[in-house]
């Protein structure tokens, strides 16, 4: 007799302590609920989600050959607007129909689309010299890039240098396809003719 007692006072317990992990079960799911997310779910928040060291990518254009290459020390990805951020970005173009153009700088982000990329912290590009021109090297604190049109622009002062002309200015925009570089304002220069052969 004694035993089944203490059967039963057992089971008594089991379910007892069932009844309050249900119910604390319940009562915590409703919590989460409440407070407008749903149970199981991570809030996103601008925290890295992974990183590549040593980055180097490749884009191609619609036929399959390649524009550009992009190498970097680190890449971070970002979730939440899916943005990239770049240690020691370098971007080449590799269209040999056009002289080759680099762009060096510190840092450099893009958007989640990668139409963008924004060079920061002495930006240089060059642009290699041809037959019909000299070297061209331009400075900035931030150039901005367009992918898909191959534009290189800025609202920020810059230095530049074409064979023996240089010229500073506040704003600027390149584009490689028709090699065109236009400045905006301040715009000072230095330009030396060259000296016909005596």
């Amino acid at each position: 007799m004694k035993g089944r007692t203490e059967d039963r006072l057992a089971a008594g317990i089991s379910i007892v302590l069932l009844l309050i992990l249900a119910g604390g079960s319940y009562f915590l799911a409703e919590f989460a609920s409440d407070r407008g997310e749903p149970a199981g779910t991570r809030k996103i928040t601008h925290e890295p989600d992974y990183f590549v060291d040593g980055l180097v990518l490749t884009k191609v254009n619609e036929l399959g050959e390649p524009a550009f290459r992009l190498s970097a020390e680190r890449m971070v990805h970002y979730p939440d607007d899916g943005s990239n951020q770049f240690t020691e970005p370098r971007m080449v173009s590799l269209d040999s129909a056009r002289p080759q153009v680099e762009l060096r700088a510190k840092s450099g982000s893009t958007d989640a689309q990668g139409d963008e990329t924004e060079l920061s912290g002495g930006v240089v590009l060059t642009r290699r010299a041809s037959a019909a021109d000299p070297e061209l090297v331009v400075k900035s604190e931030v150039i901005v890039l367009s992918t898909k049109t191959g534009i290189a622009h800025t609202t920020y002062p810059v230095e530049i240098r074409r064979g023996t002309t240089s010229l500073t200015g506040v704003g600027m925009e390149f584009d490689n396809s028709s090699r065109q570089l236009r400045l905006d304002s301040r715009v000072r220069g230095y330009w030396q003719p060259t000296q016909p052969p005596s």
